[in-house]
């Protein structure tokens, strides 16, 4: 078992880049298989991840990272608002490393989200969605402010 060292604090927050790709595509294939035990294809999944890194027009990805390793990450993309003139940023793919979960790492990266949309006026706030019996992440969420909506999500996926 690897020694980590449990001071976060000396961690960092920045946005991803292209040499992140590997690590990024790692953490969302996990994502996805922990949480939906959805099986994802790599290189579709690698496409995209890249794509948005490329052109944050699409959303952006931030890393936390601790002694030069990335070791969590968050991704949001934006929807426009008409009824409140304003973008909202759509948090998804948050994963920390299972090394590291339970030491803040989630928080810290959702407070820099939420302090871009704070400092920007043209952003009306921040949305999220969640499995239904995910309770201990509807927990976290409620805990750093945030409120369940009213609205249940379709999809239609081809």
């Amino acid at each position: 078992m690897s020694n980590i060292n449990n001071d976060t604090n000396l961690g960092m927050i920045r946005k991803a880049k292209l040499e992140d790709l590997e690590t990024i595509v790692k953490f969302n294939y996990n994502l996805a298989k922990e949480t939906e035990d959805k099986e994802l294809n790599l290189e579709i999944l690698s496409n995209g991840v890249k794509a948005m890194i490329e052109d944050s027009s699409k959303g952006q990805y931030y890393v936390y990272e601790v002694n030069d390793r990335v070791v969590g990450q968050i991704m949001f993309t934006y929807e426009w608002s008409d009824w409140r003139n304003g973008m909202f940023l759509w948090v998804q793919s948050v994963y920390v490393d299972s090394e590291y979960r339970k030491k803040g790492i989630y928080k810290k990266l959702y407070h820099n989200v939420k302090n871009i949309c704070d400092n920007n006026d043209g952003i009306a706030g921040i949305r999220l969605y969640v499995e239904k019996e995910n309770i201990n992440a509807k927990a976290t969420y409620e805990s750093l402010g945030m409120s369940e909506c009213n609205y249940n999500m379709y999809e239609y996926e081809k």
